[in-house]
């Protein structure tokens, strides 16, 4: 019973519930109330109960739908208004609604394909909707359309306002200054309350007129017609600013935040202000909840991040300023900022990638030509710093960073003393940087290091807790060899700042020269330690993995960790890509570039691994799309021409390739790749006049380099003329003697049957050229492919005593020595592969080594690892075999010999193969 009671009790509380409360018609007074005293959100809510208790209260639909029309929110608006059109309210009343909303939620087309001839009976109706399609037109570039619609909207109500105002912009945006004012002036003639037109005569007088007084007067009068008029606050703001009225502009936003501090718009404008006294704390705490409520605009987050930035806040300033800028490319303040986070954090290449588009629009400005020049001077691109600050000079000669400019220009013309003391002054008066950087680059390109030190000492004066002039001492350092200088100098720029990468980098390459693996990899693993999310230190991880002989597989897992733990930077993906490229994954290397380019479709960079990742697939087809697209994205660069060369020639389609060639040339004449392609399609195809021409256009272009002539003697050799040939390698050595044309020339007369004659000058070459060491590794090779080991060994010894530091003379020596059966190879053969890592051929001969020494179980893993990186080389995989035969493996080395034997004629150790299945039989 007590059951049944409460039971009675639920259902009577619940239908006095049902009865209970303000009506539909209550809720709907109450909502129009609301609006008439501007309180949108209370308006929203009442109309929303009373659509819960009547759901077809049109009158209700078409109040909420022009609410959250006003409120900003057009897709709820759409929404709404389309209930209230279904629930048969007069079209004359729901469709001027809809269709503003309908633009407002961005889908213009539909406005001008819907309502493009719709008339409504009413003339206030039609002006409204006529409005919407004007502005609808506009949009989608349809100007006299646009135009028509507004005549057509004033001539339904000829004094409607909205379309006055849109009639106003009009003449203003065809140079008819006085017309758009005099409407403006109508406008606001007949109601003093228009905001709008207020706003549009200030912006016509500081645009148009360059009336300041006249401007501030317009934005004055627009806030007091309508104080939640945000963009005129910000234009009077900005000119009072402008105009050095700092406290004025300080002063109205004081009375804004008094009358309206909850509006986003109103703590924007005190963030800007606080951004102005320097008080970049405040502009913190002001910024922090708007980039919370509005994270994609960018105005806002270049707001946030500048003050970071200004805070030493650095990592937090690059993730504001990147976003910023991805949203809205090009934006001042943002990219200069960006660019110099990315300098102060030693990411170099990641401010170039942010400054290309402009430094390739021909139309850089000096600011940013002299961002690139210290990026340049950071990767130690010396040369291409001076070019960029040269430039720099022409576009503002009296800018102090681009007089530094000046004054490599005077070093650059031979001007030396001359341009090296403007530089010298410039540093000592400056409170800049830009003189220090260049000056120090100059002095490193003439090989004075002493001197670069000591303006690197000036550069530490005036940025004692930037750790990157201690950096740039550590590599001058290194440059003399002083490892235990360069040391202790990245040690101290870790000391200014622990998270600086490019100082871990540099000791971990210290590490790994001084043959401490172990200690370059703890530096990694605690950088790791500290951030789990440091892409840098997952890609240096990686190099070490190859480096030394971490295996394949684990350096791929540091390429995808990184790409996992840094989604959205570019680099990652592109070491990954490489990766799968450099392993023959051809299908892993396209997978991964597809997500990249997904992920990051601005990239170009992603883009041409997409473009190189379906050329190894074969898919010419798409990977000419690709190319043309990154042809588009970089106009002025010959790299995505290069690239559809390519792709036609896989389509067979020579016609298409040198179509492509030709217009890499027109944008860069001097071109070697393109010119040297076009030769190979010239002389593949008879066309020998044509490819003299062009031989003897790089000729001109080049006068004392050799590659005109090789490239004349290789159409003569083409055509079967090898006398005209060897006439033309012999100029080539006489007007451009260089190892390239000796090497040539040697090799052609051992050809032509003159062995004497070849020796003659191979010994006269090297007594002129003691320090020509591509010459002397030639000669070891000549002796390495006539099996006269002792002769090789000798000569690539003879190229170790000038640069003991040569990894493929190393790797020669220790597989010479392997096949002399001489102790001492595998040590070799290590240094080689520390030295470049990852390379099959050096892998290889390390694997021989370590087994020749008894480490047969690393020797088999090394080798499985590169056949799997280049699984196409026989050799490698003949070599992986007898390491199986080795190690007792006789299946695993069966295996691998029949693929070898299904080569055929393919292989020429088919006679090793047979023999080597006999014992593994």
């Amino acid at each position: 019973m007590k059951h049944s009671l409460t039971a009675v009790a639920i259902t009577v509380a619940a239908l006095l519930a049902a009865c209970g409360g303000p009506s539909e018609e209550e809720l709907l007074a109450t909502a129009k109330q609301s609006l008439a005293q501007n309180d949108s959100k209370s308006a929203t809510i009442s109309l929303k109960s009373a659509l819960q208790k009547n759901p077809d209260l049109a009158e209700a639909r078409l109040l909420l739908g022009t609410t959250l029309l006003a409120m900003g929110d057009a897709a709820g608006a759409v929404v709404e208004l389309r209930k209230a059109e279904m629930l048969k309210l007069p079209e004359a009343r729901v469709v001027p609604a809809l269709a503003r909303a309908t633009l407002a939620a961005g889908d213009e087309r539909r406005v001008v394909q819907t309502w493009g001839a719709t008339r409504l009976g009413q003339p206030e109706a039609d002006a409204d909707l006529s409005t919407t399609l004007a502005m609808a037109y506009l949009r989608l570039d349809q100007t006299p359309k646009a135009e028509q619609a507004v005549e057509a909207a004033l001539q339904a109500q000829p004094g409607y306002a909205p379309a006055k105002l849109l009639k106003a912009r009009q003449l203003a945006a065809r140079a008819d200054l006085d017309g758009a004012l005099r409407l403006t002036d109508e406008l606001t003639g007949a109601d003093a309350r228009n905001a709008e037109a207020w706003l549009l005569k200030g912006q016509l007088e500081q645009y148009g007129r360059q009336d300041r007084d006249a401007a501030l007067a317009a934005y004055r009068k627009a806030v007091e017609a309508d104080p939640r008029q945000m963009t005129a606050h910000q234009s009077l703001v900005a000119l009072l600013v402008a105009a050095g009225d700092v406290a004025g502009a300080e002063a109205h936003v004081q009375q804004l935040a008094k009358k309206l501090p909850d509006l986003a718009g109103t703590r924007l404008l005190q963030a800007q202000t606080a951004y102005l006294r320097s008080d970049f704390e405040g502009v913190r705490r002001l910024t922090q909840p708007l980039v919370q409520a509005a994270p994609n605009n960018p105005l806002v987050l270049q707001l946030a991040g500048a003050a970071e930035y200004q805070l030493r806040a650095l990592p937090q300033a690059e993730t504001l300023l990147a976003q910023a800028v991805k949203l809205q490319p090009g934006m001042p303040l943002a990219t200069r900022l960006l660019a110099e986070t990315y300098l102060r954090t030693g990411q170099a290449d990641k401010t170039l990638a942010l400054l290309q588009p402009e430094l390739d629009s021909g139309k850089a400005r000096a600011e940013t030509l002299l961002l690139a020049g210290q990026a340049y001077l950071q990767i130690g691109e010396a040369r291409q710093a001076e070019a960029v600050f040269a430039q720099a000079a022409k576009v503002a000669p009296q800018n102090p960073r681009a007089r530094t400019a000046v004054a490599l220009g005077k070093i650059g013309r031979g001007d030396t003393s001359a341009g090296l003391g403007e530089l010298e002054t410039l540093a000592a008066h400056e409170s800049g940087v830009g003189a220090d950087m260049a000056l120090i680059a100059s002095y490193l390109r003439q090989g004075d290091r002493a001197k670069a030190l000591k303006a690197i000492d000036g550069l530490d004066a005036k940025r004692p807790q930037d750790p990157t002039p201690e950096l740039m001492r550590g590599r001058v350092l290194l440059l003399g060899n002083d490892r235990a200088g360069a040391r202790a100098a990245f040690g101290r720029a870790l000391e200014r700042d622990a998270s600086y990468f490019p100082a871990v980098a540099s000791l971990a390459a210290l590490d790994l020269a001084e043959g401490k693996a172990d200690a370059a990899r703890k530096r990694f693993d605690d950088e790791l330690a500290r951030d789990p999310k440091n892409w840098r230190a997952m890609l240096a991880l990686a190099e070490w993995h190859e480096r030394t002989g971490g295996g394949a597989d684990a350096a791929s897992t540091q390429y995808a960790a990184a790409v996992k733990a840094a989604p959205n930077e570019a680099l990652p993906r592109l070491r990954l890509i490489d990766d799968r490229l450099a392993r023959r994954d051809t299908r892993g290397a396209l997978s991964a570039a597809r997500e990249a380019v997904a992920a990051l479709p601005s990239s170009r960079e992603l883009l041409a691994a997409l473009a190189r990742s379906e050329l190894a697939n074969r898919d010419y087809q798409q990977a000419l799309t690709s190319f043309q697209k990154l042809a588009q994205l970089q106009p002025r660069s010959p790299a995505g021409l290069l690239g559809q060369a390519d792709a036609y020639l896989g389509l067979k389609d020579e016609a298409g390739a040198e179509r492509s060639l030709k217009a890499a040339l027109e944008l860069a004449p001097r071109l070697l790749p393109a010119q040297r392609a076009l030769l190979g399609l010239y002389a593949g195809s008879g066309r020998y006049a044509e490819a003299v021409a062009l031989a003897r256009e790089i000729q001109k272009q080049r006068p004392g380099e050799a590659i005109g002539y090789l490239a004349e003697a290789d159409v003569e050799t083409a055509r079967r003329k090898p006398e005209a040939a060897l006439a033309l390698i012999r100029s080539a050595v006489q007007k451009a003697p260089g190892a390239e044309s000796a090497i040539r020339l040697h090799a052609t007369l051992r050809a032509a049957g003159q062995g004497d004659e070849a020796e003659r000058f191979a010994a006269s070459w090297q007594k002129q050229h003691p320090d020509d060491i591509a010459f002397r590794f030639h000669l070891g090779d000549l002796a390495l492919a006539t099996k006269d080991w002792a002769a090789a060994e000798a000569r690539y010894r003879d190229v170790l005593q000038r640069q003991p530091s040569n990894p493929m003379a190393l790797n020669n020596v220790a597989w010479l020595m392997l096949q002399q059966h001489k102790p001492g190879a595998l040590a070799l053969a290590e240094k080689a592969n520390t030295l470049a890592p990852g390379q099959p051929a050096l892998r290889d001969t390390l694997a021989l080594a370590a087994a020749a020494e008894g480490q047969l179980p690393r020797a088999l893993q090394l080798q499985k690892e590169t056949v799997q990186r280049s699984p196409d080389s026989p050799s490698l995989r003949l070599t992986l075999a007898k390491l199986m035969l080795q190690s007792g493996d006789k299946t695993g080395a069966r295996a691998e010999l029949d693929k070898l034997a299904k080569l055929g004629p393919g292989f020429d150790g088919q006679a090793e193969v047979a023999e080597l299945l006999k014992k593994a039989s």
